[in-house]
């Protein structure tokens, strides 16, 4: 059957994550229920570029799923989608792709992006992390350098995660100061649970003066979840930007 792929958003506040749960409210079970009434296929699923911890945001998430029934227009087809789908959940985009493009499988690169904001906003609740103290971006940029390359990161990743390597290349790691607060924006071909919450909370311990830059070597030499900082709440991440192949930059 022809597959295509959807690029979509999300607010993760309401929802356990993506990924379809057995008791929970999930992502992924909305798009599919509405997927399943505009395709009228009881049985159909789909495959999604990756997880998202509960409360984890996605500006920018592909999936693909296959129908017998061709889709000829495609943003009319989207429009529908949205309609259907909850307020938390828009569609950006559905295009047909070859078959054997996978939406998890075919990504090269993903990138996060976390948002700081140092003044209380309820326009920024749920959706970045209020965080008062002046962090110090360029000892947080000294710290990120110590990220680049392809290198074991489990000092990052969930206590008991079984992961069968713990091997990521991050390409890029840094912060900029923004008109509210601080962005973080970090881009790999892969991560391990929790690594970037993980990563950020080490950064801000730095930011704030209570660890030098040079720790951050120290930290990903240990291997020891213990050595990093304590999480960053969800509420500040977002997946920010997925890349194919075969597809250009460029989002709806």
């Amino acid at each position: 059957m022809p597959r295509y792929f959807m690029e979509l958003c999300f607010d993760g506040t309401p929802y356990r994550g993506w990924q379809r749960q057995l008791a929970a409210p999930s992502a992924q079970e909305e798009v599919e229920r509405a997927l399943r009434l505009k395709l009228r296929l009881p049985d159909l699923y789909v495959v999604g570029c990756g997880r998202t911890d509960t409360g984890v945001h996605a500006s920018s998430y592909f999936l693909h799923f296959e129908t017998a029934e061709s889709i000829t227009a495609p943003e009319a087809f989207t429009q529908a989608m949205n309609s259907l789908l909850p307020p938390p959940i828009a569609g950006k985009r559905t295009f047909a792709v070859d078959d054997k493009a996978h939406a998890r499988f075919s990504a090269t690169e993903r990138e996060y992006t976390y948002l700081i904001h140092r003044h209380k906003d309820p326009f920024l609740h749920d959706r970045s992390y209020l965080l008062r103290p002046a962090l110090d971006v360029q000892a947080m940029n000294t710290a990120c350098a110590f990220l680049i390359g392809k290198q074991d990161f489990s000092c990052f990743q969930r206590t008991g995660s079984d992961n069968r390597t713990s091997i990521c290349d991050v390409r890029q790691a840094d912060w900029e100061a923004t008109a509210t607060g601080y962005r973080f924006t970090i881009a790999a071909d892969r991560y391990l649970r929790n690594m970037v919450r993980a990563i950020v909370g080490t950064c801000v311990r730095i930011g704030k003066g209570h660890w030098p830059a040079a720790y951050m070597e120290e930290v990903i030499a240990s291997q020891e979840r213990g050595m990093a900082g304590k999480s960053a709440p969800a509420c500040g991440l977002y997946l920010s930007r997925i890349a194919y192949p075969f597809i250009s930059g460029e989002t709806a």
